[in-house]
């Protein structure tokens, strides 16, 4: 079963029969957009290029972590320089945050999941690079 996201619904509906476990989908008219869980990672999934919110061209995804603040550029540096599927960096609170981009169009399942599961491995790898170095307010 090939994967589509020119109808966001039906790629939502995917989602949910994957056990993605999508959020409803806001932006809907415009750039759709829904929280998905991935592999117990909370994840911002938005539908990019979208034409009145369908016909979409690529996915983002995109978590951030407030437990994470200030993180300094140079350990955020080498995490890009580390992880080459995700991009790293603070968002306008100074949250870490973790992004990535995927054409998904036409994928098989099977890969629509590896896509998550590289997501969730980088993400974890991150969030433990982020401990061991001491830069979460949690101790």
């Amino acid at each position: 079963q090939s994967v589509s996201i020119r109808n966001p619904a039906n790629f939502w509906s995917t989602l949910k029969a994957m056990g993605y476990a999508p959020t409803p989908i806001a932006n809907a008219d415009t750039t759709p957009e829904f929280d998905v869980s991935v592999n117990g990672f909370a994840t911002t999934l938005r539908l990019i290029g979208c034409t009145a919110g369908k016909d979409c061209k690529y996915m983002t995804l995109v978590a951030s972590y407030s437990d994470v603040v200030n993180a300094p550029q140079s350990w955020i540096q080498k995490m890009n320089d580390e992880f080459d599927l995700l991009r790293v960096g603070t968002n306008d609170k100074g949250y870490l945050y973790m992004f990535g981009a995927h054409v998904v169009e036409g994928l098989p399942q099977s890969e629509l999941k590896r896509i998550f599961d590289y997501w969730s491995a980088d993400t974890a790898g991150v969030g433990q690079e982020a401990i061991d170095g001491g830069y979460t307010t949690k101790k």
